[in-house]
């Protein structure tokens, strides 16, 4: 027959001369509780009868215990133990792991007449050993600790640096496209071209390469990851969370009380390579790593100057800063290349990888180009289908086909084939473009051929009979979707002022924004400072009830009049409507490296669009972060 248990409380159990110990150790394990892409690191409470080396009961947690818990773990011992661990007892003498527990658990144990005593566990090692061999190991991550030549001295150092870095966050001044040339010590040292990642919200620290050609080849691969690493490898300096940090290190921070600013924060320096395992940094790298923590910070702050041009005045200087070897001299050189952002490739689709690497597998995406068809052969008189030139009409046909077919040469194929059909065929430059082009410039070409097309296609008189409800008419389409792609082209070659005019006057054809160019406007105003334009953009579409409107609305309120009454109305009515942005914009939560391919009214998928795009204009905007957790 199974043992009953007590029923009885732990007061009122016979007490026996016996030595129990009791202790929280932190497993080297995660497990996974709400979040799958957040682990916890688990806590085992321990409660050990030390005269006959019974466990007597645990408990396992996933935050570090109360002194509650470690009470309830005990009293579960007493009146519970488990099997063959003899009958419901509590003990004379109990041995603490550590001052601080024996402390919270003393007011308990008194009131029981058992003596708490500040002891290490006899054999507490092995018996943990044991206990992981029962337990799947977890792959460990290289250690900082273990570098070689590296003392504990001089790794806690360079947490300390890390944290200040952290805090200064130079991301928000600088943007990723900005690198900065530095050689640590300055006469005679390494140089390395640098750039400071986290003006997206979604990766934050720095990345090193050797050669400008380095930082060109990482361009030209933004959509392969292992490609866009340097043959040689590169090396990173990265913030991460806990899980990503190894178990030794861990231990180490709590043993040294090291600083870690948060729980997205732990330093994480690391070597990456195409083929071989990433490795941490050596003793001299992670030295000048800690030299460019402590210089970037000041360099953003109090050298470089705003050439009120979007980008920052030419900068060649050399500082001084303090390191755990001494002081050190830093030359650094701005900007340290030349982006040709001509020779970019001109896809805007950016194939979705995992944390390893690995390409992520999605599913396609419809078309929406192929629902004109549809509506073109049920209501062509009435939409617009009235071109009266038949080559037109043929050439757009085979488009449709086109936006049907899956095989992407046969897509541009039959494009070309349009083209020869008719040079008026608009929607052919858009789709070369899209998937023919490999560089901006060349795609900047076929947009350009694309509106002259549709410019033909559609004739002089109708720019004048159609204003106010172009796409509403379908023939307009393909010049509509030719022009934006022509002034997309034109941001991404910093042609700002020649982009915003396109978009303007698409506007006042089509004040109905189908294309939602509003929003791309009010983003280019919001980077240019152009303040009073944008509040006039926003009250042209005052109706808007998009996160994207009633958030960046609120921004423009505070950035007009501070905590003015109006500011907070906006704000107010944005959070209602969404209440997830915040979580995003005040670093709660990390924008994710994959954005969610759909999208709801007032969903955590819309807020992640919106602080992909908004989040730096929030936090260059003094005081508008505070000003938004007041109202949380």
């Amino acid at each position: 027959m199974p043992r009953k248990q007590s029923k009885l409380s732990p007061s009122e159990l016979h007490q026996t001369p016996d030595t129990w110990g009791v202790g929280t150790f932190l497993l080297r394990q995660w497990l996974v509780d709400d979040d799958p892409d957040i682990p916890a690191r688990p806590t085992l409470i321990l409660v050990l009868d030390l005269d006959h080396g019974y466990i007597m009961a645990s408990s396992l947690i996933n935050h570090a215990p109360s002194a509650e818990e470690i009470r309830d773990t005990l009293f579960k011992a007493m009146t519970k133990p488990m099997k063959m661990c003899g009958e419901p007892r509590r003990p004379t003498l109990l041995f603490c792991h550590s001052a601080g527990l024996g402390e919270a658990i003393e007011p308990y144990m008194d009131e029981l007449g058992i003596h708490c005593e500040p002891r290490a566990i006899p054999g507490i090692d092995d018996i943990l050993e044991e206990m992981a061999q029962f337990m799947d190991e977890e792959e460990d991550h290289p250690s900082l600790i273990d570098i070689e030549g590296a003392t504990l001295d001089i790794v806690g150092k360079f947490f300390e640096v890390s944290a200040m870095f952290y805090r200064a966050a130079p991301w928000v001044q600088m943007l990723n496209e900005q690198f900065l040339l530095l050689r640590i010590p300055a006469e005679g040292g390494l140089e390395r071209f640098v750039t400071v990642m986290g003006n997206g919200g979604v990766e934050y620290g720095l990345a090193f390469y050797e050669s400008w050609h380095d930082v060109e080849n990482l361009f030209k691969n933004q959509d392969d990851p292992l490609n866009a690493l340097p043959a040689q490898g590169a090396l990173s300096m990265l913030y991460e969370r806990a899980h990503q940090m190894s178990f030794d290190d861990l231990d180490a921070i709590e043993a040294n009380d090291w600083d870690v600013v948060d729980e997205q924060s732990y330093p994480s320096p690391i070597y990456f390579h195409r083929t071989e395992e990433a490795r941490r940094p050596t003793l001299a790298e992670l030295q000048w790593i800690e030299a460019a923590l402590r210089a970037i910070p000041l360099i953003v702050n109090d050298h470089l100057r705003p050439d009120n041009k979007g980008d920052f005045a030419p900068l060649e200087t050399t500082i001084s800063v303090p390191t755990s070897r001494g002081e050190v001299t830093v030359s650094v050189k701005y900007p340290a290349g030349t982006l040709h952002h001509e020779n970019f490739p001109a896809s805007n689709s950016v194939d979705a990888w995992d944390e390893k690497g690995n390409p992520i597998e999605e599913p396609p995406i419809f078309d929406r180009r192929l629902m004109e068809k549809s509506l073109l052969d049920v209501f062509g008189d009435m939409l617009g289908n009235t071109s009266g030139d038949p080559k037109l009409r043929k050439a757009q046909d085979i488009m449709y086909q086109a936006f049907e077919e899956t095989n992407p040469a046969k897509r541009i194929s039959l494009a070309h084939k349009a083209l020869k059909t008719s040079d008026k065929c608009a929607d052919a430059f858009v789709l070369l473009a899209e998937e023919q082009a490999d560089t901006v410039a060349r795609a900047l070409e076929y947009y350009q051929k694309g509106v002259d097309a549709g410019e033909r296609a559609l004739g002089n008189d109708y720019f004048k009979e159609a204003v106010g409800h172009f796409w509403g008419i379908m023939e307009t389409r393909p010049y509509m979707r030719a022009r934006a792609g022509l002034a997309e082209c034109l941001i991404k070659l910093n042609q700002v002022d020649g982009a915003v005019e396109h978009y303007r006057d698409m506007l006042r054809l089509n004040p109905n924004d189908n294309q939602g160019l509003r929003y791309i406007v009010a983003e280019v105003l919001l980077d240019q400072n152009r303040d009073a334009e944008l509040i006039k953009l926003l009250k042209q579409y005052k109706d808007d009830a998009m996160a994207e409107w009633l958030y960046t609305w609120a921004l423009a309120a505070f950035r007009k009049n501070s905590k003015s009454k109006e500011a907070d109305k906006r704000l107010r009515g944005a959070l209602e409507q969404n209440p997830f942005v915040p979580d995003y914009l005040t670093g709660k939560k990390r924008v994710p490296l994959n954005l969610p391919p759909t999208m709801g009214w007032g969903d955590e998928q819309e807020a992640i669009h919106y602080a992909a795009k908004f989040l730096n204009h929030w936090r260059r905007t003094a005081g508008a972060i505070d000003w938004m957790k007041d109202h949380l």
